[in-house]
């Protein structure tokens, strides 16, 4: 069950690297984002992130003094979700077609996914995930 558990979170990070990676080169691009990377690096953290909350539910159901803390949870899966539809909007425009000139109108999608994705990050080092019943 640990390997099961170290490999999600190994794609979970790899998800994360997905995002923050292209977002951080091309934070002051004006043009050319890249949002295949950052809609499939959001899809990869819902998915191994669901499956975490899962394998950690599993790991914690025979201790009952130790429970998840869901607020933490919902609060990083709403930020995800934000994280996600905005990547979802920004790789369906540049998959229609930007009109020449008008790419900059992109921009606050890809700031948007990238931005929440740190903040999601920092949700997740500095908030305990646990709780004491």
């Amino acid at each position: 069950m640990e390997l099961v558990r170290n490999l999600t979170l190994i794609a979970h990070f790899l998800g994360l690297a997905m995002i923050i990676g292209p977002f951080l080169l091309q934070m002051r691009s004006r043009t050319g984002y890249a949002f295949g990377w950052v809609f499939s690096g959001t899809i990869v953290q819902l998915v191994s992130g669901s499956l975490l909350v899962g394998l950690a539910e599993m790991r914690l159901a025979d201790d009952p003094d130790m429970a998840l803390d869901h607020i933490k949870i919902a609060v990083k899966l709403g930020i995800a979700l934000i994280a996600f539809v905005a990547a979802l909007i920004g790789y369906r425009r540049t998959k229609k077609g930007v009109p020449a000139g008008s790419e900059r109108s992109l921009m606050p999608f890809f700031h948007t996914a990238g931005g929440l994705a740190i903040i999601d990050l920092f949700v997740a080092v500095l908030w305990p995930g646990v709780v004491m019943s």
